[in-house]
């Protein structure tokens, strides 16, 4: 399953870039310096093959007709419209939840059970992204869509149903 990518290959990466985050962070490095930056790259590639493993590319999702998206990126795709994927959990934050799991002892069929329940990517117009932002870029809350206003359109079909 996706050769190089499968999550048996991604999942002592990702621990191995987590071991080496968290020595760069005792020896004084931050994560906005960096030291975070391979976790979140290999967590969303992991995160991308466990949860849309029918995709060979993620940038597919925009053209998906089962893609999970607001109510306006809808009516966007159906005019013609540009839509852009977002990641319903920040990456910085969702990355420090999958360190603090990971760090805590968690297997690795309990890390793949988290991204399967937690990891989430919707379609949004370009508006909405920037509202999105500008209210909550970086932190996870219950709801943050719904915070910003943003309506899921809910269309019938197995896609995103596990």
């Amino acid at each position: 399953m996706h050769g190089k990518y499968s999550p048996a290959k991604l999942l002592p990466a990702l621990r191995l870039f987590i071991d080496a985050r968290n020595e760069a962070i005792a020896a004084g490095f931050t994560d906005n310096g960096g030291a975070i930056h391979s976790v979140e790259r290999i967590l969303d590639i992991l995160c991308q093959r466990v949860k849309y493993p029918h995709l060979k590319h993620i940038n597919n999702l925009k053209k998906h007709a089962e893609a999970e998206c607001s109510v306006d990126a809808h009516h966007a795709r159906l005019r013609g419209e540009r839509v852009l994927i977002e990641h319903v959990m920040p990456q910085r934050a969702f990355a420090q939840e999958v360190i603090q799991l990971v760090t805590s002892g968690t297997t690795d069929v309990e890390v793949i059970s988290f991204i399967q329940k937690n990891y989430r990517l919707v379609l949004l117009t370009p508006q909405e992204t920037m509202a999105l932002n500008r209210l909550n870029r970086s932190r996870i809350t219950p709801d943050r869509l719904a915070d910003a206003g943003i309506v899921i359109f809910h269309a019938p079909g197995p896609f995103f149903d596990s």
